[in-house]
């Protein structure tokens, strides 16, 4: 099943370079920490507020700082159970309020469904119905397929 039965070798061109793309992102992202550290090193030496560690004509790399939070600590997890016991507690003490409160929102659910039928009625005709099937049906005579390659690269085996 590998073996083309015409020559491709553009086909085989892009599954060579899309190869080597998915190649290069990997070897990107296993030496992306040390190239932070290396970063760090440039920024400590350069005693300046830019955040520029590398500048060249191929690229520009710019130390960034993302927050990230951990809540797997145990200060937050006790927060979150607290949380989720004060929200049950409401739930329970309110619990006629939310029903009421509910029953009255389904209520006016209701009450705008049926207006936004009425007014659909006000907003369609036969005449338009018509124009618009004549629309799909002309648009539907200028269908025409245009190719596209869909490549899938094989993860390297390691």
């Amino acid at each position: 099943m590998n073996i083309p039965v015409v020559s491709t070798p553009y086909l085989q061109r892009i599954a060579e370079i899309r190869s080597k793309i998915e190649a290069l992102k990997a070897e990107a992202e296993a030496i992306e920490p040390k190239a932070i550290v290396e970063g760090f090193d440039v920024l400590q030496s350069q005693q300046s507020r830019k955040q520029i560690v590398y500048n060249d004509a191929n690229a520009k790399i710019v130390i960034q700082f993302r927050n990230q939070y951990d809540d797997q600590i145990l200060p937050i997890q006790r927060l979150d159970e607290d949380i989720a016991r004060e929200y049950e507690n409401l739930c329970r003490s309110n619990a006629e309020s939310i029903e009421s409160s509910k029953s009255l929102i389904a209520e006016l659910q209701t009450q705008l469904e049926e207006a936004e039928a009425k007014l659909e009625t006000f907003r369609t005709s036969e005449h338009l119905e018509n124009l618009q099937k004549q629309r799909a049906i002309e648009l539907k005579k200028t269908e025409h397929q245009v190719p596209k390659l869909a490549v899938s690269v094989h993860q390297l085996n390691r």
